[in-house]
Formats: structure tokens, sequence, C-alpha cells
């Protein structure tokens, strides 16, 4: 994996991004200011984004990304922040 979900979830709160964005064949996307800034690592593999969004996401929230293709749920990061993660399936990728 190239990047681990501890050193995104750093670098989004460092430099106030509201959102993370994962997508198979782009590397990791921040958005700051409204603007998406593209994060210089290699694009993510399907392995990589199923190992980011299992790294978080409890089981129940696995088996509801496997029933319905979505989930939907708070992760609080330590004492530093709490997150919203919103995850979907696209073409058979998490």
């Amino acid at each position: 994996m190239a990047v681990s979900i501890e050193k995104l979830l750093d670098l989004a709160y460092s430099k106030g991004a509201s959102d993370i964005h994962l997508e198979v064949d782009r590397p990791p996307t921040l958005r700051i200011n409204g603007r998406l800034k593209t994060i210089n690592t290699p694009p993510l593999t399907p392995d990589d984004t199923l190992n980011l969004m299992k790294s978080i996401t409890s089981e129940r929230c696995q088996q509801e990304l496997a029933e319905r293709g979505g989930s939907d749920f708070g992760f609080a990061y330590g004492e530093k922040a709490r997150f919203r993660v919103s995850i979907l399936k696209k073409k058979g990728h998490v």
C-alpha cells in the first residue's frame, strides 16, 4: 500500500481538509477550501482501497457495504478529530 490511513488522516487534519477521496486507479485526493488537491502518491489499487476501508470500518458497516453497496458512519481519530465516512462501491470496487 502506498499510504496508510493514519498518514492520510494526519495530512487531512493538518491541511484543514474537509474530505478525503479514495478511488481505485487514482491517487488520494483532499478537498481543501472547496478545491480538490491530489496527493503526490501512486494511484490506489483495489487492494489499497479495500485495506484502507477495513482499517477504519466496523464489521457491521462492512456487512452493510456488502449487502447494500454503501455505508455511512462516524469515525473518531484519537483525540484529534471526528470524521464522517461514506463508503460506496463503484464498478465492483470499494
